[in-house]
């Protein structure tokens, strides 16, 4: 072989040697019982097990969640702090290039402390950042609901128990100080540019997606991931496979052919008459399908089956694609 074509062979194969060797982005999911997957049986997916998916091989998902914990360090509560937890030593060890935090929640019981909350969670994020001075940070800016109350009696944020259910005995008395607490995040937010998303109500109106009020259901940690993964994907302007098309039988088909989610906020379904925007962090999982049926109405609730309204064949539908981010 020449020479100089061997040379130039050689710098090909080490080239593509050091693309193939690039690392994916690292994601930590720090977080009290919620994160960890309290709640939920062997086999059941976490939350961030669910979000790895819909992130797809570009990334490295991982969650860091210790039941009971945190933000704040608070007397005669040792050890619930979550920076004095195995896990958050090794969030930092992981030296995430993003943080995700789902924390306050357990802070706001008898011992809520405004100031020792602030402290607290300033003292986390600046862990993370000396972790990893490039790191981006998310956090839940409004917590995820408190379904525990009396039977038939409002429990925040406003929801009442069916009598068929049976949840806890009460809230613990964390509702009153949910509104405070969220203020405060979003003060420190401001400070470590941190991406605030609600948490609250896409799953506020929801108790079947809990176990016992607090906790989760599979359904209900899935839900949390395409919440996560629709604020991701807007912020961080993921890449994402091309949503595929198809006419059904008295419905349209929307498939996802990629191995990461799609997330479909903002995209257009319409025949030229009628149109369905897409919201509420609708998201297609790998692999996976979404259905709309053609009928007399637009439903517009992405946890219930979609409809949209329309006397024309399915072949007649074309999916718009969203304006970037």
């Amino acid at each position: 072989m020449n020479l100089h074509l061997f040379l130039a062979s050689l710098a090909a194969t080490l080239s593509l040697g050091i693309a193939a060797q690039a690392s994916p982005a690292k994601v930590a999911c720090v977080g009290d019982s919620i994160t960890f997957g309290s709640g939920l049986k062997p086999g059941e997916a976490r939350y961030p097990q669910v979000l790895a998916t819909l992130m797809g091989p570009d990334f490295d998902v991982r969650g860091f969640g210790n039941p009971g914990k945190t933000a704040g360090d608070y007397p005669g509560q040792a050890g619930r702090w979550y920076g004095s937890t195995r896990e958050h030593k090794q969030a930092l060890d992981f030296k995430a290039d993003i943080y995700i935090c789902n924390l306050g929640i357990n802070d706001t019981g008898r011992w809520w402390n405004p100031e020792l909350f602030s402290k607290g969670y300033e003292a986390l994020l600046q862990a993370w950042k000396n972790a990893n001075p490039k790191a981006r940070f998310f956090a839940w800016g409004l917590l995820g609901p408190d379904y525990r109350g009396p039977l038939n009696k409002k429990a925040f944020p406003g929801n009442c128990y069916p009598d068929v259910r049976k949840y806890a005995g009460s809230d613990n008395g964390s509702a009153a100080n949910r509104p405070e607490a969220e203020k405060l995040i979003a003060a420190v937010a401001r400070k470590y540019k941190v991406s605030l998303f609600d948490a609250l109500h896409p799953l506020s109106d929801h108790p079947e997606w809990y176990v016992d009020g607090l906790h989760p259901t599979e359904q209900g940690a899935r839900r949390i991931a395409e919440i996560t993964f629709a604020k991701l994907a807007k912020s961080l302007k993921i890449k994402q496979p091309v949503p595929r098309l198809e006419p059904g039988t008295g419905n349209v088909i929307i498939n996802n052919p990629g191995n990461s989610g799609i997330l479909l906020d903002g995209w257009k379904l319409t025949d030229g008459s009628n149109t369905l925007i897409f919201e509420n962090s609708t998201v297609i999982h790998p692999k996976d399908r979404l259905i709309i049926a053609i009928g007399p109405e637009t439903q517009k609730d992405p946890t219930r089956p979609l409809q949209i309204k329309s006397a024309k064949s399915p072949a007649a539908f074309r999916l718009i694609p969203a304006k970037k981010y």
